[in-house]
């Protein structure tokens, strides 16, 4: 993708630096009139109101955003923008938080999970400026009931979901066809059991000799290609506790960590790497000098489970691949998220801030960064044939991805619930979790017997005391 032109000046210029050369016009012009009296100018226009928006992204999705806000002020010559991009998403959330702190918060944010901002008070109610807006208002407008899931407390909006993203396969088809395995479906009805996953796993593991784990004599630190890789962050690993039944945060503000299904489903994809051998610790990759992605692409690792987010990279890497649905435990199953865009309760502009957000829920600045393959829509007119057909791109959605977009996550997508105290909770969860990768403990070991839920359950009813008053 070609970088866009330089953003225009107004873009970019700070709040700070307008609000100086307003100050310093206004004092010119009074000096003219205790000069020489009475100063009869003609009417100028008037300057465009300056608001801020803060987000985050990669080097490929800034571009995207950038082209859509110069969309926007197109629409809207009476608004500029200063569009306030950090990189990393952790980073970004702790510099809002840090700006809500101090006084300074941006009129626009990009959050996740919201609900910390929620219990903040640093979100504006649009629930009024939602339901009385003609498009967005309508009942079948967004993707439901998830997107009502997702961006209520307590029955108020506080913010709108960007779009939607899902963990799902890729997979490197020459790999596949090399070994005579035919490719998974992106068909929910026709998806891999998590056990044929396994098993294709196996045979797409190999040594440098060739041989595959369970075989005599397979070499384990001698691994020519890895079969799959399923990452243990919370998003791919919460799809797999959903698959089984299980859920991993619960809208009553509890833990579903220890239940069976998410145990069993847990400890599964851990087996993948210490028991089946078949997938490579993380540490290997990193080892490798790659991502997941770069693995992939380069026939080290033959299908690796990743968000939708990756499909926009991947189709950069000019390879034979694919994508399919995951693998099915007990049920079809993925979950869904995606930041959302909210409106500062402290901004001077609530009626520019709103235009900015009805603008970024819209389907045309929608469709521009699900064109190159970085979100899934949200919307449900682009669910439609003639919805699919405004954005399936060639080169970078493979065939059959619309039934991922339409059937899988529409019929089979979890909202993934943040609570408030989200990360706090996951980062005990993470840890509490680090010897089960590696084989140290077991799923039940590491979150029951340790006592780690107990003190993640109390963590989380002390936050949900924060959100009653919302």
């Amino acid at each position: 993708m070609n970088r866009m032109p330089s953003m225009p000046m107004r873009l970019t210029s700070s709040r700070r630096s307008l609000l100086q050369r307003t100050a310093l016009l206004g004092a010119g012009v009074a000096g003219l009139s205790t000069l020489g009296g009475p100063l009869s100018m003609p009417a100028a226009a008037q300057d465009p109101v300056e608001i801020s928006m803060m987000g985050w992204g990669s080097p490929l999705e800034k571009d995207n955003v950038d082209k859509g806000l110069q969309v926007f002020q197109e629409q809207n010559p009476d608004i500029s923008v200063e569009w306030i991009h950090i990189p990393d998403a952790a980073d970004q959330q702790i510099a809002l938080k840090t700006a809500i702190a101090g006084g300074n918060a941006p009129d626009v944010f990009w959050s996740t999970p919201f609900r910390d901002f929620v219990a903040l008070g640093a979100n504006m109610d649009v629930t009024d400026r939602l339901m009385a807006d003609p498009v967005l208002g309508a009942p079948d407008y967004f993707l439901q009931p998830q997107e009502t899931e997702r961006a209520t407390v307590n029955g108020k909006w506080f913010g709108i979901g960007s779009c939607w993203v899902a963990p799902h396969i890729y997979y490197n088809a020459d790999l596949l066809a090399e070994a005579g395995i035919d490719p998974p479906s992106p068909d929910p009805a026709n998806a891999w059991t998590f056990d044929e996953f396994r098993d294709y796993g196996r045979q797409l593991t190999f040594d440098s000799e060739g041989r595959h784990p369970g075989d005599a004599g397979f070499d384990l630190n001698n691994v020519s290609q890895w079969g799959v890789s399923w990452p243990t962050y919370d998003i791919p690993l919460a799809a797999a506790i959903y698959s089984n039944g299980g859920y991993t945060w619960g809208t009553d503000y509890t833990a579903g960590f220890g239940s069976p299904e998410a145990l069993q489903a847990i400890q599964a994809i851990a087996d993948l790497t210490n028991v089946d051998q078949i997938a490579p610790v993380p540490s290997v990759l990193e080892q490798m000098g790659m991502s997941g992605w770069q693995a992939l692409a380069n026939g080290r690792v033959a299908i690796i489970i990743d968000g939708s987010w990756a499909l926009q990279d991947i189709a950069k890497l000019e390879f034979n691949y694919g994508c399919a649905v995951l693998p099915v435990f007990q049920e079809p199953a993925t979950v869904l998220l995606a930041h959302s865009h909210c409106i500062s309760s402290t901004t001077e502009h609530p009626d520019e801030a709103w235009k900015l957000l009805a603008y970024l829920s819209s389907n045309d600045y929608q469709l521009g960064l699900i064109k190159v393959g970085l979100w899934l829509p949200s919307h449900t007119s682009l669910l439609t044939p003639d919805g699919i057909a405004s954005w399936m791109t060639e080169g970078v959605h493979p065939e059959g991805y619309d039934l991922i977009v339409t059937d899988y996550v529409k019929n089979y997508g979890h909202n993934l619930f943040y609570p408030a105290g989200y990360a706090e909770a996951n980062a005990l969860i993470t840890a509490a979790l680090d010897p089960v990768w590696v084989g140290d403990q077991t799923a039940e070991e590491a979150l029951v017997a340790s006592g780690a839920l107990e003190e993640i359950n109390a963590h989380l009813v002390e936050q949900q005391a924060l959100m009653a008053d919302v």
